[in-house]
């Protein structure tokens, strides 16, 4: 575990290195994950979300945001690839595409859970979301702008070569500890043994 540790700060460090290093082209990154975890977002609402509650507005918004993420994330995937030669500009354009798009499917989201807790069914989680899609758009609209982003991304490439760096000499320094016993006491055994003995000094009683 603790190798693991060292291993998982180890590349945090390197990918905020990377990212400290070349902001651009983590904003490309940024932006094609963004696209996959969309789609992904997307199958999962048709798949799991929708069925959560039998009711036709539930289901018309899920199924709405569920074509619109799939929609979105094909195009920031696949765009970029397609239009090549205008690679940076689309780039930048797909930021605000997905800056919009989180705004969109916060507010949806929020709607999901303002009807699962009316039918009284737990969806804390889909709150969470929402939250996290507003806060993710406001910080791909300061991206957009080509100075403000670049800064902001190596500012958060740096805080996460710092984490990495700390996580990794903490994991060094402290090693999961594993405590092995130094025997094994069988239980069952020793109660068998115990009541075997019982059972014969009975008998023993008995007889005399």
């Amino acid at each position: 575990m603790g190798k693991t540790n060292f291993l998982f700060g180890l590349m945090a460090a390197l990918v905020g290195l990377i990212v400290l290093i070349a902001p651009e082209a983590s904003i490309k990154v940024v932006v094609i994950l963004l696209g996959a975890a969309a789609v992904m977002n997307g199958l999962y609402d048709l798949l799991k979300v929708r069925s959560l509650l039998d009711n036709s507005n539930y289901k018309l918004n899920v199924m709405v945001h569920s074509l619109l993420s799939i929609a979105v994330g094909l195009l920031a995937i696949f765009l970029p690839f397609v239009m090549f030669s205008a690679a940076e500009s689309v780039f930048r354009f797909m930021l605000y595409i997905l800056a919009v798009y989180l705004v969109v499917a916060a507010v949806m989201r929020f709607f999901v859970f303002v009807t699962l807790k009316e039918s009284n069914v737990e969806g804390t989680l889909f709150l969470f979301e929402a939250v996290s899609e507003l806060a993710a758009a406001i910080l791909l609209f300061i991206m957009s702008s080509h100075h403000i982003g670049v800064v902001i991304v190596r500012i958060l490439g740096l805080a996460v070569m710092l984490f990495g760096s700390c996580y990794a000499i903490y994991a060094l320094r402290n090693p999961s500890i594993i405590i092995e016993p130094e025997s094994v006491r069988d239980v069952t055994s020793s109660e068998d043994m115990d009541s075997e003995n019982v059972d014969s000094s009975e008998s023993s009683g008995f007889e005399e």
